[in-house]
């Protein structure tokens, strides 16, 4: 039976990690197609189309939660220590904190890791502007319900 996780750290942990990283930055485009999918067909109350993408994006979702948990777990087993307290955890810096990290490593990782962090805020600007249309059209529609039962007691 081979092992869940290797004991040490070499470059296999390395291609591992870089491999997880492009898949990760493959699904936040992903999920910034299905964000503007969703916004498109809440501004038409398509209802039927965002059951769709609701679904998908709740599959992208799933799918993103387990590969940012699993490049956090590959990280703290290669670094085998924490970030001072004063050090930001940033990607970049807790890559940086791997002992074997390599200067042709480095140049590979931190602009993967710098790329994924922008795509992660632009991916939370995204959402929030999707929440702020989704609770504007939730308030239309409640509106428009309790016109259109006035005066009905439930």
């Amino acid at each position: 039976m081979t092992p869940l996780f290797k004991e040490n750290t070499e470059t296999d942990g390395f291609d591992t990690l870089e491999r997880k990283m492009v898949r990760t930055l493959a699904l936040h485009r992903e999920m910034k197609k299905l964000l503007e999918a969703e916004y498109e067909a809440g501004e038409k109350f398509d209802t039927r189309e965002m059951d769709k993408l609701i679904l998908r994006k709740n599959n992208c979702v799933n799918r993103f939660e387990h590969l940012v948990g699993s490049i956090r777990d590959q990280l703290k087993r290669m670094a085998g220590r924490d970030l001072p307290r004063t050090c930001p955890r940033t990607l970049a810096n807790r890559l940086r904190a791997i002992p074997g990290l390599t200067p042709d490593l480095e140049a590979t990782l931190l602009p993967l890791a710098r790329d994924l962090e922008e795509e992660n805020r632009l991916l939370i600007q995204a959402t929030r502007k999707n929440m702020v249309m989704l609770k504007g059209a939730i308030d239309r529609i409640w509106a428009v319900s309790q016109y259109a039962h006035q005066g009905k007691q439930p």
